[in-house]
Protein backbone atom coordinates (compact mmCIF):
# COMPACT_ATOMS: atom_id res chain seq x y z
CA UNK A 1 0.00 0.00 0.00
CA UNK A 2 2.97 2.65 0.69
CA UNK A 3 4.61 1.85 -2.23
CA UNK A 4 1.51 2.28 -4.39
CA UNK A 5 0.77 5.80 -2.20
CA UNK A 6 4.52 6.79 -3.04
CA UNK A 7 4.50 6.23 -6.62
CA UNK A 8 0.71 8.18 -7.22
CA UNK A 9 2.31 11.11 -5.73
CA UNK A 10 5.37 10.83 -8.21
CA UNK A 11 3.14 10.93 -10.84
CA UNK A 12 1.45 14.01 -9.58
CA UNK A 13 4.33 15.61 -8.92
CA UNK A 14 5.93 15.20 -12.20
CA UNK A 15 2.21 15.90 -13.88
CA UNK A 16 2.39 19.37 -11.83
CA UNK A 17 6.20 20.09 -13.09
CA UNK A 18 5.36 18.98 -16.48
CA UNK A 19 2.06 21.62 -16.50
CA UNK A 20 4.98 24.22 -14.87
CA UNK A 21 7.11 23.90 -17.78
CA UNK A 22 3.76 23.93 -20.11
CA UNK A 23 2.94 26.82 -18.90
CA UNK A 24 6.39 28.56 -19.43
CA UNK A 25 6.93 27.70 -22.68
CA UNK A 26 3.37 29.21 -23.20
CA UNK A 27 4.22 32.53 -21.75
CA UNK A 28 7.79 32.84 -23.96
CA UNK A 29 5.59 32.36 -26.90
CA UNK A 30 3.22 35.24 -26.05
CA UNK A 31 5.79 37.42 -25.29
CA UNK A 32 7.83 36.54 -28.80
CA UNK A 33 4.24 37.26 -30.75
CA UNK A 34 4.22 40.89 -29.41
CA UNK A 35 5.91 43.60 -31.57
CA UNK A 36 9.14 45.10 -30.30
CA UNK A 37 9.00 48.54 -29.10
CA UNK A 38 9.48 51.22 -30.87
CA UNK A 39 11.95 54.43 -30.45
CA UNK A 40 12.98 57.93 -32.79
CA UNK A 41 15.68 55.19 -33.25
CA UNK A 42 14.97 52.10 -34.09
CA UNK A 43 11.32 52.60 -36.70
CA UNK A 44 11.71 50.47 -39.72
CA UNK A 45 9.11 50.30 -42.60
CA UNK A 46 5.77 49.90 -42.22
CA UNK A 47 5.90 51.38 -38.84
CA UNK A 48 3.79 54.49 -37.75
CA UNK A 49 4.42 57.69 -37.05
CA UNK A 50 1.91 59.45 -35.12
CA UNK A 51 2.06 63.32 -35.17
CA UNK A 52 -0.28 66.18 -35.46
CA UNK A 53 -3.48 64.09 -35.35
CA UNK A 54 -2.18 61.71 -38.88
CA UNK A 55 -1.02 58.62 -39.11
CA UNK A 56 2.03 58.10 -41.40
CA UNK A 57 3.57 55.34 -42.49
CA UNK A 58 7.46 54.58 -42.58
CA UNK A 59 8.32 54.20 -46.10
CA UNK A 60 12.65 54.41 -45.52
CA UNK A 61 15.08 54.50 -43.12
CA UNK A 62 18.19 56.78 -44.16
CA UNK A 63 21.46 57.18 -42.33
CA UNK A 64 23.36 60.09 -42.38
CA UNK A 65 26.98 59.95 -41.66
CA UNK A 66 29.41 62.57 -41.92
CA UNK A 67 32.68 61.82 -40.45
CA UNK A 68 31.50 59.72 -37.66
CA UNK A 69 28.60 62.40 -36.99
CA UNK A 70 25.10 60.33 -37.83
CA UNK A 71 21.89 61.48 -38.17
CA UNK A 72 18.58 59.45 -38.82
CA UNK A 73 15.62 60.55 -41.91
CA UNK A 74 12.53 58.88 -42.00
CA UNK A 75 10.59 59.22 -45.32
CA UNK A 76 6.61 58.87 -44.01
CA UNK A 77 3.76 58.41 -46.42
CA UNK A 78 -0.29 58.57 -45.97
CA UNK A 79 -1.64 58.13 -49.07
CA UNK A 80 -0.48 60.82 -51.54
CA UNK A 81 1.05 63.09 -48.77
CA UNK A 82 4.79 62.91 -48.06
CA UNK A 83 6.63 64.19 -45.37
CA UNK A 84 10.23 63.75 -43.92
CA UNK A 85 11.23 63.39 -39.83
CA UNK A 86 14.61 64.12 -39.37
CA UNK A 87 16.30 62.84 -35.81
CA UNK A 88 19.76 64.49 -34.55
CA UNK A 89 20.75 63.46 -31.27
CA UNK A 90 23.62 65.96 -30.21
CA UNK A 91 23.71 67.74 -26.80
CA UNK A 92 20.08 67.07 -26.79
CA UNK A 93 17.36 65.26 -29.26
CA UNK A 94 15.97 67.43 -32.41
CA UNK A 95 13.39 66.69 -34.65
CA UNK A 96 12.57 67.94 -37.48
CA UNK A 97 9.51 67.76 -39.41
CA UNK A 98 9.88 68.38 -43.33
CA UNK A 99 7.90 68.40 -46.87
CA UNK A 100 9.26 68.92 -50.18
CA UNK A 101 9.55 72.33 -51.66
CA UNK A 102 7.46 73.49 -54.34
CA UNK A 103 8.89 73.56 -57.77
CA UNK A 104 9.09 77.28 -57.47
CA UNK A 105 11.40 77.87 -54.47
CA UNK A 106 13.99 74.69 -56.30
CA UNK A 107 13.95 77.30 -59.26
CA UNK A 108 14.89 80.33 -57.10
CA UNK A 109 17.57 79.25 -54.46
CA UNK A 110 20.85 80.77 -56.11
CA UNK A 111 23.17 77.49 -56.28
CA UNK A 112 25.79 79.38 -58.28
CA UNK A 113 28.95 76.59 -58.38
CA UNK A 114 26.72 74.06 -56.81
CA UNK A 115 27.54 76.65 -53.30
CA UNK A 116 25.28 77.27 -50.53
CA UNK A 117 24.47 80.75 -50.05
CA UNK A 118 24.63 82.68 -46.49
CA UNK A 119 20.64 82.81 -46.71
CA UNK A 120 17.19 81.96 -48.89
CA UNK A 121 14.68 84.55 -48.57
CA UNK A 122 11.22 82.67 -49.26
CA UNK A 123 7.84 83.76 -48.88
CA UNK A 124 9.21 86.27 -47.00
CA UNK A 125 11.11 84.50 -44.38
CA UNK A 126 14.61 84.33 -44.36
CA UNK A 127 16.69 81.41 -43.48
CA UNK A 128 20.53 81.91 -42.54
CA UNK A 129 22.86 78.84 -43.29
CA UNK A 130 23.13 77.37 -39.59
CA UNK A 131 25.66 74.00 -40.62
CA UNK A 132 27.04 72.73 -43.99
CA UNK A 133 28.95 69.36 -44.63
CA UNK A 134 29.19 66.41 -46.79
CA UNK A 135 27.85 63.16 -45.70
CA UNK A 136 27.31 59.57 -47.11
CA UNK A 137 23.71 58.25 -47.15
CA UNK A 138 22.49 54.26 -46.85
CA UNK A 139 18.97 53.47 -47.16
CA UNK A 140 17.20 50.21 -45.13
CA UNK A 141 14.39 49.68 -47.73
CA UNK A 142 14.84 51.32 -50.95
CA UNK A 143 15.66 48.77 -53.34
CA UNK A 144 15.31 50.58 -56.86
CA UNK A 145 16.37 54.16 -58.19
CA UNK A 146 19.21 54.42 -54.96
CA UNK A 147 20.42 57.77 -54.33
CA UNK A 148 24.49 57.91 -55.50
CA UNK A 149 26.27 57.41 -51.70
CA UNK A 150 27.45 60.72 -51.02
CA UNK A 151 25.70 64.64 -51.02
CA UNK A 152 26.39 67.93 -49.70
CA UNK A 153 24.17 69.16 -47.32
CA UNK A 154 23.03 72.92 -46.04
CA UNK A 155 21.02 73.40 -43.10
CA UNK A 156 19.00 76.27 -42.58
CA UNK A 157 17.01 77.99 -39.85
CA UNK A 158 14.73 81.03 -39.33
CA UNK A 159 12.17 83.03 -37.05
CA UNK A 160 9.69 80.51 -35.39
CA UNK A 161 11.80 76.76 -35.29
CA UNK A 162 11.56 76.76 -39.10
CA UNK A 163 13.71 74.95 -40.88
CA UNK A 164 15.12 74.70 -44.76
CA UNK A 165 17.23 72.06 -45.86
CA UNK A 166 19.03 71.26 -49.02
CA UNK A 167 20.98 68.79 -50.40
CA UNK A 168 23.41 68.32 -53.36
CA UNK A 169 23.44 65.07 -54.50
CA UNK A 170 26.61 63.09 -56.24
CA UNK A 171 26.21 62.74 -59.98
CA UNK A 172 26.99 59.78 -61.94
CA UNK A 173 30.05 59.96 -63.81
CA UNK A 174 31.32 63.67 -64.24
CA UNK A 175 27.76 64.79 -64.60
CA UNK A 176 26.29 66.95 -61.94
CA UNK A 177 23.78 65.17 -59.05
CA UNK A 178 20.14 66.02 -58.16
CA UNK A 179 19.11 68.84 -55.73
CA UNK A 180 16.68 68.24 -53.10
CA UNK A 181 14.68 71.49 -50.92
CA UNK A 182 12.57 70.70 -48.52
CA UNK A 183 10.75 72.66 -45.59
CA UNK A 184 9.59 72.14 -42.58
CA UNK A 185 9.55 73.44 -38.62
CA UNK A 186 11.38 71.82 -35.52
CA UNK A 187 9.06 69.89 -33.22
CA UNK A 188 8.61 68.88 -29.50
CA UNK A 189 9.43 64.80 -29.36
CA UNK A 190 7.28 64.79 -26.69
CA UNK A 191 4.65 65.15 -29.49
CA UNK A 192 5.32 62.10 -31.47
CA UNK A 193 4.37 58.59 -30.91
CA UNK A 194 5.33 56.13 -32.79
CA UNK A 195 3.79 52.40 -33.03
CA UNK A 196 5.38 48.93 -34.57
CA UNK A 197 4.32 47.68 -37.54
CA UNK A 198 4.39 44.45 -39.32
CA UNK A 199 7.87 45.44 -41.34
CA UNK A 200 6.01 46.00 -44.71
CA UNK A 201 5.44 49.02 -46.69
CA UNK A 202 1.77 49.40 -47.73
CA UNK A 203 1.93 50.97 -50.40
CA UNK A 204 4.44 48.92 -52.73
Amino acid sequence: MAIWLLLLVLLLAALVLLAQQRFRQLRRGARSDLPEARTLFTLRQGDIVQFDGQDWVVEDRLLYDDQGFQWLEYLLRDGRQRRWLSVVEDDWLELAWLEPAPEALLNAVPLQDRRFPAEIRWEGVTYGLRESGRATMTASARTMNLRPGGCRYGDYMAEGDRVLAVELWDGRGAGEGDVDISLGRRIDPALVSVLPGDGRSVYR
